[in-house]
């Protein structure tokens, strides 16, 4: 059952072709809504691109950090709903292009809300940071926390979260932040990341090989409850300037090590070889843990998944995507 709050509501998503943009343009569509996609480059191997999603909506291409196109949209379309989530978390990239990561997620925050607090006031903007801006701090990390970014990915996602936060309580703008845990689920094509990337070992024949000592524990968030929560926080900001310019946790709060999820998967795909593990990760956090008390009391936040049921259903998704892949690659025989 969808919200009635979104139907024939037009809704601009930056970052359309991303994992988590692709799932959260495929629920606006059902649920009625006008989709605006604001996308930077093809990227056939995204769930925007491989299911269609792009035929369903309104296609402006452009960078989320070019005010003119924001502008652009804006005068083109009567915006409800803003979501920024453009430039997804692979901190090997972000390492090789620094600048890049801040002008598209700092910067265009700062420009985008600006525009809106001068044009568009009443346009209801959820911005996506990310629970590496908290640094290697004890945990759990709660909101009231200051944030202590060091890698520049956290340190561009921590201007980004702090600039939502100054427009939403200063200028009164109806936005808000997630600080969601590591997303997972499927078409997420980033096998740099721990899920995908073991998954596509074992499908490979191949024994996962960890980039660290396995021992590293991450927080996490299924997919499609990390799109409840974006619907969720722009519903409730309609409704309650009180939240404005409020940043909030969402995860599981389960403390697990990468091997043991590792592990896990390995006897889900029935794997004939355990993980190996490795130490060459130096740029990342060693633990993290959110505590997502605050949304679930201001927002009377509850998943409709959790951890392992999500994990269940995304190896399960892999399985299927692999297996249809080498099928496809397998020669015709004639009989």
């Amino acid at each position: 059952m969808y919200s009635t709050f979104w139907f024939k509501k037009t809704v601009l998503v930056a970052g359309a072709t991303g994992f988590l943009g692709g799932w959260l343009v495929r629920r606006l569509l059902d649920c009625g809504v006008q989709v605006v996609a604001l996308v930077r480059s093809q990227k056939p191997e995204s769930q925007f691109f491989m299911e269609g999603l792009d035929s369903r909506v309104s296609v402006e291409w452009g960078s989320v950090s070019d005010q003119p196109t924001i502008e652009r949209i804006f005068k083109k379309y009567p915006i409800d709903v803003f979501f920024h989530m453009a430039y997804g978390a692979d901190v090997h990239r972000v390492l090789e292009e620094p600048l890049e990561c801040f002008t598209s997620s700092a910067v265009s925050t700062w420009q985008i809300l600006d525009y809106l607090r001068l044009h568009r006031p009443k346009c209801i903007s959820v911005i996506s940071s990310t629970d590496k801006v908290y640094g290697g701090q004890p945990i759990p990390y709660r909101e009231d926390l200051p944030l202590q970014p060091l890698h520049p990915y956290e340190t561009a996602k921590a201007s980004q979260d702090l600039a939502a936060q100054t427009y939403g309580k200063i200028y009164k703008c109806p936005v808000a932040i997630t600080r969601c845990g590591n997303y997972f689920g499927g078409f997420d094509f980033n096998y740099t990341r721990l899920i995908p990337g073991v998954v596509r070992s074992i499908m490979n024949g191949k024994a996962p090989v960890l980039r660290s000592d396995g021992r590293f524990t991450r927080d996490f968030l299924y997919i499609e409850d990390a799109v409840d929560v974006q619907l969720l926080l722009a519903e409730r900001l309609a409704e309650s300037p009180e939240l404005y310019g409020e940043a909030f946790n969402f995860s599981y709060g389960d403390r697990i090590e990468v091997i043991d999820i590792a592990k896990r998967i390995c006897r889900i795909l029935d794997a004939p070889f355990p993980p190996v593990v490795n130490e060459n990760s130096t740029a990342e956090i060693t633990h993290i843990e959110l505590s997502s008390e605050k949304a679930r009391k201001q927002l009377d936040w509850t998943p409709s998944y959790g951890f392992f049921q999500g994990l269940d259903r995304t190896v399960n998704w892999y399985r299927d995507y692999f297996s249809q892949l080498q099928l496809q690659a397998s020669p015709l025989v004639e009989g």
